[in-house]
């Protein structure tokens, strides 16, 4: 059994990385590879918290492509899994400068990450 309020600390910590993100695109646009350490690190977190909601183990892991692939398939898009793929190269490789960077500005990124967190809590709601 899952400990709900060890769920709640997860999301709460979630939530923090989003704002992070959000701070960071209000100084400085420059510092993309900061700003896609916590948006990688708030869907992941969200991920984890609705895969604990629902009672599916997951891996230790930052990759959010095999995140999402513990979810519903039928409700993942390819283009969800392009960006998971994209996000996850700031879980870790964005420290050393080892990312590519995304085709898309941090605000862009900020955008797709939020739409992407809302959708996967429908994920598991009947189509």
């Amino acid at each position: 059994m899952v400990r709900r309020d060890g769920i709640e600390v997860l999301d709460q910590k979630a939530d923090e990385d989003l704002r992070g993100a959000e701070i960071l695109l209000q100084t400085d646009e420059e510092l993309l590879a900061l700003v896609g350490f916590h948006l990688q690190q708030f869907l992941e977190k969200k991920m984890k918290v609705s895969l604990q909601e629902h009672f599916v183990k997951y891996p230790k892991t930052h990759d959010l492509s095999a995140l999402l692939d513990l979810f519903p398939q039928s409700r993942i898009t390819e283009a969800d899994n392009e960006f998971a793929q994209i996000l996850s190269q700031y879980a870790v490789e964005s420290r050393y400068g080892l990312y590519t960077d995304p085709p898309w500005d941090g605000r862009q990124m900020l955008e797709k990450t939020k739409e992407l967190a809302d959708r996967i809590r429908s994920f598991w709601d009947d189509p």
